[in-house]
């Protein structure tokens, strides 16, 4: 089966390990994505990202690597696009510049939520961001501005 991944790049304001707690506290996690996150960031522990209520991400966390690597697989509870599909979070820094790449991968190729998806990881990205360098992030169900 042939696959489609997801892949962004940003550089972030702050320290690796900073920006790895952003990653995987879940009241941090709160702040840039979903206001309705739960669960435990462990590897083998499962995180639930809700929107508006009713509509779950779930995540086994597969690999925790201090400040450098998360790894997620969204489970069977997750919307059915996202079932199986994996999410790499890698921290690096390059002389004064942390990046962080986010790769999204495994996406079946009639995925159909696949573009929307691409779109907001953009919007969380920057929420993300916006939240390790200043503080506060733009997570669901605020991650829209005003007027769009």
């Amino acid at each position: 089966m042939a696959y489609r991944e997801i892949w962004h790049e940003i550089i972030i304001k702050a320290s690796p390990g900073e920006l790895y707690q952003a990653l995987t506290d879940v009241k941090k996690l709160a702040h840039w994505w979903t206001i309705e996150t739960r669960g435990e960031s462990a590897v083998g522990k499962k995180l639930e990202f809700w929107f508006y209520g009713k509509f779950l991400k779930e995540m086994v966390v597969t690999t925790l690597k201090v400040d450098e690597l998360v790894r997620w697989r969204a489970t069977e509870r997750s919307d059915p696009d996202w079932v199986d599909t994996e999410i790499e979070w890698k921290i690096f820094r390059e002389g004064d510049k942390t990046f962080l790449h986010l790769r999204h991968s495994r996406w079946r190729e009639d995925a159909k939520v696949f573009p929307q998806s691409s779109m907001h990881w953009v919007l969380f990205l920057l929420s993300l961001k916006e939240f390790v360098e200043t503080g506060k992030g733009r997570p669901h169900p605020y991650d829209m501005p005003v007027g769009l």
